[in-house]
């Protein structure tokens, strides 16, 4: 009887050892496997386990674990190698662009009907068309390959932002913008890439003379942390439905017909350089007021 009960607790403490143990050793497993899921490790999961079958599981996992990270390395790759096309085929077309741009110059200067004249003027334009949409395509192919590199340097970004400010006050005219510019009472200095910074000014610019109701307003100021906040403001044509939300997506005109003059992009190079900088945009809007403010 007692040597019953004595192998009886013989085999009760070698089942709940064994319990425990693989309790243990499913948790690691899973601790294992969410490090792996979350990207904190490499590393593939331990298979020298006490059992069989949950060895066998693991060396299930790894061989999947392998795969993922195969196909995961393999659609970088193929995604490198688009980017790295789309900026080769953009480049590419610049070219025969240009001759074409140049043969169309020749015509105009030539004896021309009125009719003629004015199909070689629609001509231009899409051709004018065409060329921003070449450089948009080729300046993100080339930031999303990371080929270029902010170049730092003090920069008076108030003298610059006047610059493209009377750059583009033919197109104010145009437009019938009278813009409210709001700077400092000095000139504001900032480590940036005057390039990259002069590029986010055309940009938003742009954006706002094609997209405003009338009413643009421009202002720079520092913060307290050697930050530079750049806003601008637009009311917006009542006839566009802006989701903020989609703003810097590529391609993304809040016109849904795309009948516009827009290509979607300038936008989304004002976010990647802004990013370069280490620095944020967002837009918002309100009552009727668009307003994108960049923090650098």
């Amino acid at each position: 009887m007692i040597a019953g009960i004595i192998v009886l607790c013989v085999l009760l403490t070698v089942v709940t050892t064994r319990y425990y143990l693989l309790k243990r050793e499913i948790r690691s497993l899973s601790h294992q496997i969410g490090a792996w899921l979350s990207d904190e490790t490499e590393k593939m999961l331990d298979i020298s386990l006490i059992d069989r079958d949950l060895e066998s599981l693991a060396a299930r996992l790894n061989r999947n674990l392998e795969k993922q990270r195969s196909a995961v390395a393999g659609a970088l790759q193929h995604e490198e190698h688009l980017k790295e096309s789309i900026a080769s085929i953009s480049h590419d077309l610049r070219t025969p662009l240009t001759v074409i741009m140049g043969h169309i110059q020749l015509l105009q200067n030539s004896k021309l009907a009125k009719e003629q004249k004015e199909r070689l003027e629609i001509i231009q334009r899409r051709c004018w068309r065409m060329n921003g949409l070449i450089a948009s395509f080729y300046e993100l192919a080339v930031l999303d390959t990371e080929q270029l590199k902010p170049q730092y340097a003090v920069t008076n970004v108030s003298n610059l932002l006047a610059e493209y400010l009377i750059e583009n006050a033919p197109l104010f005219e145009k437009k019938n913008i009278q813009p409210e510019v709001m700077f400092p009472d000095v000139s504001v200095f900032a480590n940036v890439d005057p390039g990259m910074l002069g590029r986010i000014y055309q940009n938003l610019l742009g954006n706002a003379i094609q997209y405003s109701g009338g009413m643009l307003r421009v202002s720079l100021e520092t913060l307290g942390n050697d930050k530079l906040l750049f806003r601008i403001e637009n009311a917006i044509k009542e006839d566009k439905k802006i989701e903020t939300e989609r703003l810097f997506e590529r391609f993304y005109t809040g016109d849904q017909s795309r009948q516009g003059d827009s290509t979607g992009l300038g936008l989304a190079v004002v976010k990647k350089l802004v990013e370069m900088m280490q620095g944020s945009v967002n837009a918002s809007i309100k009552e009727g007021i668009l307003t994108i403010i960049v923090i650098i």
